[in-house]
């Protein structure tokens, strides 16, 4: 049961519907899920254990914050492994390029229909199919671990005005060095596709960070949640 619980948290953590800072309380998630208190406090340390959920003196159990760190140390380690990965597969003679051409396809065909959700899937399947093609079972694992934490932010940057778009734009750059069996525009396309990404979450985090500092008076220097949550 506190697994059921734990899973069900986790997607809202992820998708953003239970945002940064947001209570979680036990009383009310009980109620909510339909479960007794017992599940769901073990769930919350789950959570807690996975650095999504974090103990708070004042407010008890809230969801962790997105910070500037956050973003950058995901994105810094994706970096590394997205420009190995791409290099790879451009050295390959046996890469079947189909698979990715309809992932891409349905990308496009999602970002025209606003579908955040479905944004998400296929930009994880484009990414884990990559992982897999290059037959790494420890990158594969080690990648596959950091999911939770790289969906999370994932979701957050396909937020943002007209990047769903670029990023797809960037997936298929990517690709077609791959299929041009260039390594080294391949590594950098992919590099630089996180680069752009931690960019422009960075950038958005510092915009809210200034005007609340604005309205507050607090130091916009100050790491902050990308978004305040409200009481659930």
């Amino acid at each position: 049961m506190a697994e059921a619980v734990a899973g069900q948290l986790r997607a809202s953590i992820i998708a953003g519907d239970l945002e940064a800072g947001a209570r979680l309380l036990q009383e009310e998630l009980a109620e909510r899920l339909a479960v007794s208190r017992a599940p769901v406090r073990e769930a919350l340390a789950q959570l807690e254990r996975e650095g999504l959920v974090k103990a708070d003196r004042w407010r008890g159990s809230v969801v962790a914050p997105l910070d500037v760190p956050h973003i950058r140390e995901v994105y810094e380690f994706r970096g590394v492994v997205e420009r190995f990965v791409a290099e790879t597969l451009a050295r390959r003679d046996d890469f079947d390029v189909a698979p990715w051409r309809s992932i891409i396809e349905a990308g496009r065909a999602a970002v025209n229909g606003g579908d955040l959700n479905r944004l998400i899937e296929l930009d994880l399947r484009f990414h884990t199919r990559l992982y897999e093609a290059v037959g790494n079972k420890v990158l594969s694992a080690v990648m596959e671990d950091q999911w939770t934490h790289t969906r999370r932010v994932m979701s957050a940057t396909l937020k943002l005005r007209g990047y769903p778009q670029t990023a797809w734009d960037e997936h298929a750059g990517i690709i077609d060095a791959i299929v041009s069996h260039d390594s080294v525009k391949a590594g950098q396309r992919a590099a630089d596709h996180m680069t752009a990404a931690s960019t422009r979450m960075v950038e958005t985090f510092a915009r809210h960070a200034s005007s609340e500092a604005e309205s507050t008076g607090r130091d916009p220097r100050r790491p902050r949640p990308v978004s305040r949550g409200a009481r659930r």
